[in-house]
């Protein structure tokens, strides 16, 4: 009976540990952290090239104006670099902007992804910056502060259980319109995650099999 105690004890933390480590999160790393999936590097484009949807699965956009943003090529228009190559995505005037490469950068997703990372880049920053994560109906489900201190280049982005991002935004800085920025290796995906009810399901299966086993040594 102790036995049977410790076994179901065991499996409700695990499930609690799963059901913690997989359903969100959000990540800053100087190494790419996503893997698989659909990458867009945003090379071959010509310099100033406005972007909306030449990329298939999102359409790109500007906030918190309009507009669309652009594509800027080495050697960039202001501080910042690249995770790849020598294309990089930033921000027009297109909407309003006084200056380019200060707009915050918008993705909308044709369909709900279940992970997002971007590579960011101000290696002259005047604020800091945030990301947000928006699930159906613009609503928001995650966010995460890139500090001045961090601004150089990083990867950031989202981690969830289920397909629920429909758009993330990146910026604009919080010294708006001062503070340019650009990003690139534009990464998103579905990843088959177990939802919480099928790790429930699992525990109790694990449960019931553990009582059952215990039963039959008496």
């Amino acid at each position: 009976m102790r036995h049977t105690k410790m076994v179901i004890i065991a499996v409700i933390v695990v499930l609690f540990m799963s059901y913690g480590m997989s359903w969100a999160s959000n990540f800053k790393s100087s190494t790419s952290v996503v893997t698989g999936g659909t990458v867009y590097n945003f090379e071959g484009q010509a310099e100033g090239a406005l972007i909306s949807n030449q990329y298939a699965g999102v359409t790109f956009g500007q906030a918190p104006l309009a507009g669309r943003p652009m594509i800027d090529n080495s050697p960039y228009l202001y501080a910042y670099g690249s995770s790849s190559g020598t294309g990089v995505l930033t921000g027009s005037t297109e909407g309003g902007y006084p200056y380019p490469t200060v707009a915050g950068i918008t993705g909308t997703f044709a369909s709900g992804v279940s992970e997002f990372q971007a590579f960011f880049s101000d290696t002259a920053p005047l604020g800091d910056y945030t990301v947000y994560a928006y699930g159906a109906g613009n609503n928001l489900l995650d966010s995460l502060t890139i500090l001045m201190s961090e601004t150089s280049g990083l990867y950031v982005g989202f981690q969830l259980a289920s397909a629920d991002i429909f758009k993330v935004q990146i910026g604009p800085s919080s010294f708006y319109p001062g503070d340019a920025f650009a990003i690139d290796d534009f990464q998103f995906k579905t990843a088959a995650v177990p939802e919480p009810i099928s790790m429930l399901l699992l525990g109790f299966g694990l449960t019931g099999l553990a009582v059952l086993r215990a039963r039959g040594r008496k």
